[in-house]
């Protein structure tokens, strides 16, 4: 994928200077400096190639082309993909719970990544904010290098829904602050003193017989960490095979037999990297 965006120099300086103060990270100025007329002057409607070392005046029009060099294959899937939004930097995925973000061991072939390069065709796979396997709901996906580096998951509010076991006790909001480590070389994850911070903040929506429904908001964002928290609470997620003692199926409110963890990505609002219009964009979890 190429992309080229277009700025206009908002004081006397050096192309790179000017950039940076843009948002252009270290990273993409030096793939910046690998071709001539990646930078180009704009002067009556003609690029002019420059290297970033040049000076620009104020108020002078100037591009940038982003190119990845290395692009690999990806095996292509037709798994079917709910694309809620799409533009030249950004898209975001209403995923479906059973497939995998990224394409690992186990699930090679059968990812989101294959399943867009279906769409797209052979692409930098970039995934900004990442989703369990069994966890539905919308993600982020970054098109560019430009757009991944400026639109990182702590940039993003981030909201959940879930059912979790039990029958709640306690405030109906909150905030759950308590580290997280992985256990060893296993993909579980623990509450642990010397584990990484994490913030996630809650609020029980309704109780049901057996279980109840919560909102979740991602203050951190670790590795499992709503199903960890959940757990580490006494209210694991409902179906969770990982993380609940009792992982068995369930009857969800609107009837719906439910066999896998009862998590679902509601909820992003952010400002969008490139162009910095505010997004915002909502998913009804197929269990409420």
């Amino acid at each position: 994928m190429k992309r080229r965006i277009e700025y206009v120099a908002p004081f006397d300086g050096k192309a790179e200077d000017i950039l940076k103060s843009k948002g252009i990270s270290s990273s993409i100025c030096t793939a910046l400096r690998k071709s001539l007329g990646l930078v180009c002057k704009i002067a009556d409607g003609v690029e002019i190639p420059i290297r970033l070392i040049d000076g620009l005046s104020q108020g002078e029009r100037f591009c940038i082309y982003l190119v990845d060099e290395y692009v690999k294959p990806i095996p292509k899937s037709d798994i079917p993909v709910n694309i809620v939004y799409e533009d030249e930097d950004i898209a975001v995925i209403d995923k479906q719970a059973g497939i995998a973000v990224i394409p690992v061991r186990g699930h090679y072939g059968k990812s989101l990544a294959n399943a867009l390069a279906n769409i797209w065709g052979d692409f930098v796979y970039r995934p900004v904010n990442r989703l369990d396997r069994d966890t539905s709901g919308l993600m982020i996906v970054a098109k560019n290098q430009l757009a991944h580096s400026a639109l990182t998951a702590e940039h993003i509010h981030r909201e959940y829904v879930a059912l979790c076991s039990g029958v709640y006790v306690g405030e109906m909001r909150g905030e759950i602050n308590l580290p997280i480590k992985r256990v060893g070389e296993d993909i579980r994850r623990q509450v642990d003193p010397s584990g990484d911070e994490a913030i996630t903040r809650f609020e029980i929506l309704e109780q049901y017989d057996a279980y109840f429904s919560a909102r979740f908001v991602l203050g951190t964002g670790r590795t499992h960490q709503i199903r960890v928290h959940s757990s580490y609470m006494g209210y694991p997620l409902c179906c969770d095979k990982l993380y609940n003692p009792n992982p068995h199926n369930i009857i969800c409110p609107n009837g719906k037999t439910l066999d896998r963890q009862a998590l679902h990505s509601c909820k992003l609002k952010f400002t969008h990297p490139i162009s910095g219009k505010q997004l915002d964009f909502k998913s009804q979890a197929e269990f409420l």
